[in-house]
């Protein structure tokens, strides 16, 4: 199956740009434009994943043509033993947040309410809280139903929820889109469950499938339309379009950003890359953007525990929360640190169990496909 370096190298961009974002938020760094404009960062970022999630899973579903079954086994184990894990010690990790940031002096008052009342539900409501995040289907509870649901226990894992819940339609919206009198219905369907989400259910972030699925549909569509684009070298008109649009609207930004990336991946842009091309290549096939990028679901789960730590650290040491320069020199290697240990023994070996899984299955699968 044809890999995107590309799209590998996206990644680690996109979840060191939720780091830095985080980074802001609790070290309560929202005084002055830079800061409020890295707190910004985190949103546009994981909006791109999703993008990018559309994309690889309907370049899986089209390569691989696997059963169902199978295909949902491989993309549980991607992803839930990492995400349990951190779930588990984000668990303990968010109560030390909520302890540091209750100090007066703390700049961000809002932030700290966020975190001790997601601390307090934590709690309160452990019981149904685990039983949702067994499913991985926290995003989609409403804050009402169940307080905090998508940023309980690791805050960051609401987007996980997300990402699950399209893997387990993604099948169909595929099938859908492959038939094209059916797109239009596809459409209406998807606006309808935009605006009643956004207006009736009580959610902070895009944590339900009908709030985010413009997004993977986008990345889906690119898929199908990767074809048509594959033997032309548009990315410096692509660059030069995405730069006219970049400062109308904030809401075009994650997909001028996909538009970016997806115009550069034809092989022709390498073959004569010129400036764009170069600095494209250097951005993201590079032999740092490439490990950045394998790790990238390591370093999305674990910052935020290990940012939560060292801040607690720091400020029983200190008496205060510390600054971004300061947790940022700290949290960043540590971060890398916690991010390849878990990489080598819980994401890589969490994967590895999924082709077990999958091998195992498909055999009788076929065998009773034949048979009929």
């Amino acid at each position: 199956m044809k890999k995107f370096r590309a799209i590998e190298g996206l990644r680690g961009w996109l979840a060191w740009t939720v780091v830095l974002a985080h980074l802001a938020y609790c070290s309560g760094s929202n005084m002055g434009a830079l800061g409020l404009h890295v707190r910004s960062l985190g949103p546009p970022a994981v909006l791109v994943f999703l993008v990018v999630s559309g994309f690889v899973i309907t370049h899986v579903v089209i390569e691989k043509a696997e059963p169902y079954p199978v295909y949902l086994v491989q993309r549980f184990a991607r992803l839930f033993p990492l995400f349990a894990t951190t779930c588990f010690f984000g668990f303990f990790t968010n109560d030390l947040l909520a302890i540091s940031l209750a100090v007066p002096g703390f700049n961000d008052s809002e932030f700290a309410r966020v975190v001790n009342g997601v601390a307090a539900s934590n709690h309160k409501y452990f019981w149904s809280h685990l039983l949702a995040h067994l499913t991985m289907l926290h995003g989609a509870i409403s804050n009402a139903a169940l307080p905090y649901s998508e940023y309980a226990f690791n805050m960051p894992a609401w987007s996980i929820s997300l990402e699950w819940q399209f893997y387990l339609v993604a099948p169909l919206i595929i099938c859908i889109i492959r038939n094209e009198l059916f797109i239009p219905l596809l459409a209406v369907a998807v606006a309808i469950c935009e605006f009643w989400f956004r207006s009736v259910v009580g959610t902070a972030q895009p944590g339900a499938l009908p709030l985010g699925v413009s997004y993977f549909v986008v990345g889906i569509v690119s898929r199908f339309t990767y074809p048509y684009v594959e033997g032309h070298n548009w990315l410096v008109p692509a660059v030069a379009l995405a730069m006219v649009l970049f400062p109308l609207r904030s809401e075009l930004r994650p997909f001028l950003i996909w538009f970016i990336v997806f115009f550069g991946l034809p092989r022709k842009c390498q073959e004569r890359p010129g400036l764009a091309g170069n600095i494209y290549s250097c951005a993201l096939t590079s032999a740092v953007a490439q490990y950045f990028g394998s790790r990238s679901y390591s370093i999305f789960l674990c910052h935020y525990p290990v940012i939560s730590a060292i801040v607690w650290l720091l400020f029983n040491y200190s008496g205060t929360v510390p600054g971004m320069l300061l947790l940022s020199c700290l949290s960043i290697p540590a971060t890398i640190i916690v991010s390849e240990l878990t990489y080598r023994y819980i994401e890589l070996p969490g994967i590895k169990m999924g082709r077990r899984a999958a091998a195992w299955m498909q055999p009788p699968i076929a065998s009773g496909v034949a048979s009929q």
